[in-house]
This record gives structure tokens, C-alpha cells and sequence, in this order.
């Protein structure tokens, strides 16, 4: 009986394991870690909002030029929280500024 407990656990522990390679392997073909995921690539089409680009200054501010509808906004961020610099309105292909809208 005592042979028959330590191959079924052995066999366990070879199947966590292996349960643990797959989950893996899955999360890297799906990659769910990052910003263009497959598994949520079809959504992106019906999003309002998205980040048009992102730049790191140092290792805890951060640019980012974000996009909704038909507005951009300049956003600086970062561990004291987040300031907006710029907001424009994009149309054609081009921005038209604050400054530039009112005249």
C-alpha cells in the first residue's frame, strides 16, 4: 500500500504540473499580459476611448496621448497622480487646439 501512495502522488505532482505547463503555454499564445491581447482583439473595435501612444519618462511618469471619440487629450502620469496638459479636437486628419477653436 505504501508504494501505491508514493506513485500516486508522484503522478499528481505530474499532473499540477503539467496542468501549470498548459495554463502557461495558453497564457503566452493568448497574451493576455499585454495591450493587444487576441483574446480581446474584437473589442477594440467598439471602444470609445483607446491610448494612441504612451511614452515613459522615468521610472514612474508617464506620457499618454489618449483618444475618445473625436477629442485627444495629453495626459502626463505618475505616483502623484495625473495632470492633463493638452486637449484638442481632432477632425481630418488634423488637431485644432484649444486656442485655435474659439477664434
Amino acid at each position: 500500500m505504501e508504494v501505491w501512495s508514493i506513485i500516486q502522488a508522484l503522478l499528481a505532482l505530474v499532473f499540477v504540473l503539467g496542468l501549470m505547463l498548459v495554463t502557461l503555454w495558453l497564457m503566452k499564445y493568448l497574451q493576455l499580459k499585454s495591450n493587444n491581447s487576441r483574446l480581446f482583439k474584437h473589442l477594440q473595435s467598439d471602444e470609445r476611448i483607446r491610448i494612441v501612444e504612451k511614452k515613459r519618462l522615468d521610472a514612474k511618469n508617464m506620457l499618454v496621448l489618449l483618444k475618445k471619440d473625436d477629442r485627444e487629450f495629453f495626459v502626463l502620469t505618475g505616483a502623484g497622480g495625473s495632470l492633463l496638459l493638452d486637449s484638442a479636437l481632432a477632425m481630418d486628419g488634423k488637431i485644432i487646439g484649444e486656442a485655435e477653436k474659439n477664434d
